[in-house]
């Protein structure tokens, strides 16, 4: 084999290259015009997103303060534990559907 057999498939792509993006009458595609509304939008997707991070960071900590009271309350000892066990899986649960919901609202 020799070299010329192993760039033969190199040869015409840029000659028949067409671009997808160009009218078919030769003419350059409609810019789109950013106004107000488009800044305004990405805004409110901002806020949003901050305040989905703000709702999970809420349901982290009042998971943490609660298996903390926990801690400090006077059960007995096998009481705080299985109660803290169950409270944890319970948070974890509750953020995992909180990040289900996120991704699905994003969408």
């Amino acid at each position: 084999m020799g070299q010329e057999e192993l760039n033969n498939q190199q040869e015409n792509v840029t000659e028949n290259y067409q671009d997808p993006i160009a009218a078919q009458n030769g003419e350059k595609p409609a810019k789109k015009s950013g106004g107000a509304a488009g800044i305004g939008s990405t805004i409110a997707a901002i806020v949003v997103w901050r305040l989905f991070g703000l709702v999970g960071g809420l349901i982290c900590l009042g998971g943490f303060w609660a298996v903390y009271g926990i801690c400090k309350s006077k059960l007995p000892l096998a009481a705080k534990i299985i109660l803290s066990i169950v409270v944890a899986l319970a948070f974890v649960v509750l953020f995992f559907v909180f990040i289900l919901v996120v991704a699905t609202l994003t969408n």
